[in-house]
């Protein structure tokens, strides 16, 4: 019987406890009615050997819910911990030193060694072989994410002629980004020899065909569209960037028409290449954006309708145009450069600033998990945010309540959806922020609070955040989401009020759009946007890809049940 075998840096085991990270994944239309192993890092990191082949992996077997129990079926954990000297050179060095900043278009802030490259590629070998000891002839592998571009190549120089595919849960830079790392040409070399390798959106695929072509030039033997396939994207993320930031254009022009609703013909592109394999080798390219679980995030909300007075719930009536009514915004982020964090609290303070009718009346809940504080770029940016945060909070403190630097506006955790809850005015501060890391359900609750959901993103994949506050809104009441046009999200979000979080006006006229928008607009861009999520499910993502990874020979499944989510992080 044919097995999937997932290989994520990360493996979230089955135990319940929430992970910080910008991805929720959910896996149980794979496990269900298949064989299942499910390989990574177990986040340790131990005083060993520093030989890669004294890796130990351990092997855990158990089912991850209910349905899965009833039908026997279960999924193989593969684990193995990192030596000081992999998780130097390979997680903190090559793959969040180099490649996350290269992917996210931030170049200068990279730091290449020769060791850390060395130690990416021997890691990546390691697991290789890791797969070459347990594959069987029949088995199916899917790679996940930055850490493993190389992978494929080990694993065919060692004989396997199983089909690999990958997919990239963060951009895809464009060519000129490649140009500036120094491994560029070997690592593309060592990428090709996937059979199948997604991205997350249109303007991914397009960078990534771009770049295969340049470093790939002398080894193109064809070049081939494959077999259509409808997708609900209006028109590219470069067209609708170019009319929004280029024109004079306001958010409030991007209506809910320049939405999901449109279909346009996407294919996938087949390169044949020669490469040092023994028959020329083709790889598929295709833009698979992943989506969320709907209908289990409205199921985690449902009861909140007739549990909450309309006290607690989003406000309907916005007709004082001198004391707007008290509302809420709600930002979830790792904290990193790439999510935009000082650029929204820097506009955020103007836009209080220039509209002091919303002071001791909006408030902004910053939810913010640390992230690679190993690292010293992280660590600067970690000390910013919370300065930022206080700044913000003391410039609009009157005189009598200024406090020392880092004394106010962090939220105790557990009192996080209490102060959702509350009236907003009593004890206003301008941002409340809090470090919790949220369970999912908790933090459905907390976007189904809130009035406007805000993604800043400078550079994002996909951003889910997005997806899943559209999805816990009521319908009755929906909030606005406040979206970045850099986020991967966007090129499929276009009824969301869209910014350039480069240019603060375009963030202050975005809030102030999204804050006076009235009931009968915020219904309709709900339901254009809640349409397209619907359409392009988690489920869609996951059939799309495993389709074209197992190429038309996929297994076969009966699960008459909705999608179970299981958190687990693959961008750490």
């Amino acid at each position: 019987m044919s097995r999937l075998i997932v290989l994520s840096n990360r493996v979230k085991m089955p135990d319940g406890n929430p992970m910080a990270g910008g991805l929720a994944v959910a896996l149980h239309d794979v496990l269900v009615g298949n064989s299942v192993i499910w390989m990574g890092w177990n986040g340790e990191v131990v005083e060993a050997d520093d030989n890669c082949d004294n890796n130990e992996f351990s092997i855990n077997k158990q089912a991850t819910s209910a349905y899965l129990h009833e039908t026997n079926a279960e999924v193989t954990y593969m684990t193995t911990a990192l030596t000081s000297k992999q998780y130097q050179h390979f997680y903190c060095g090559f793959a969040n030193n180099v490649l996350w900043l290269l992917l996210h278009e931030q170049p200068d802030l990279m730091s290449q060694t020769a060791e850390d490259y060395a130690g990416y590629q021997e890691v990546n070998s390691l697991f290789a072989r890791q797969l070459k000891k347990i594959i069987q002839p029949d088995d199916v592998i899917w790679v996940h994410d930055y850490h493993f571009l190389s992978v494929a190549y080990y694993c065919k120089q060692m004989g396997m002629t199983n089909r690999i595919g990958f997919f990239l849960h963060i951009p895809f830079a464009p060519l000129a980004f490649w140009q500036q790392l120094e491994k560029s040409s070997e690592l593309i070399r060592y990428l090709a020899h996937y059979d199948v390798l997604g991205t997350q959106t249109e303007q991914d695929k397009t960078n990534c065909i771009d770049v295969f072509q340049h470093y790939l030039k002398d080894e193109f033997l064809e070049k081939s569209l494959l077999k259509s396939r409808y997708v609900k994207d209006s028109y590219s993320r470069d067209s609708y960037l170019q009319e929004i930031f280029s024109k004079s254009s306001l958010p409030s022009t991007l209506h809910a028409e320049q939405s999901f609703s449109k279909t346009t013909n996407s294919a996938g592109v087949q390169l044949m290449l020669n490469i040092d394999l023994s028959i020329p080798h083709r790889l598929t390219i295709n833009a698979y954006p992943i989506g969320v679980n709907v209908d289990k995030i409205q199921q985690q909300v449902s009861h909140l309708s007739s549990h909450f007075s309309s006290q607690f719930a989003k406000n309907t009536h916005k007709d004082s145009a001198t004391k707007p009514a008290a509302q809420q915004i709600i930002a979830v982020d790792r904290i990193d450069y790439s999510k935009g964090l000082l650029e929204r609290f820097s506009a955020y303070g103007s836009f209080l600033q220039q509209n002091p009718a919303y002071q001791n009346q909006l408030k902004l809940l910053q939810i913010a998990c640390p992230s690679r504080l190993d690292l010293p770029v992280y660590q600067l940016l970690y000390k910013s945010v919370k300065q930022a945060v206080n700044d913000v909070n003391q410039q609009f403190l009157p005189n009598e309540y200024q406090a020392d630097a880092f004394e106010i506006g962090f939220l105790d955790a557990d009192a996080l959806i209490d102060d959702l809850t509350d009236d907003l005015t009593n004890n206003w501060q301008a941002i409340t922020y809090s470090e919790k890391v949220l369970n999912h359900e908790t933090l459905m609750r907390a976007f189904w609070h809130s009035d406007i959901g805000w993604v800043n993103s400078l550079k994002d994949g996909m951003n889910l955040v997005a997806k899943e506050y559209i999805a816990a809104q009521n319908p009755e009441n929906p909030g606005v989401l406040l979206l970045s046009g850099y986020a991967g999200a966007a090129e499929q979000m276009q009824a969301a009020v869209i910014v350039d979080p480069h240019q603060p006006k375009s963030i202050i006229q975005g809030l102030k759009t999204a804050l006076t928008m009235p009931l009968a607009q915020r219904k309709s861009r709900y339901q254009t946007l809640l349409q397209g999520l619907q359409q392009n499910d988690l489920h869609a993502w996951q059939q799309n890809f495993l389709d074209d990874l197992y190429g038309g020979n996929r297994p076969q499944t009966n699960n008459p049940h909705s999608a179970n989510i299981h958190t687990f992080d693959l961008q750490e």
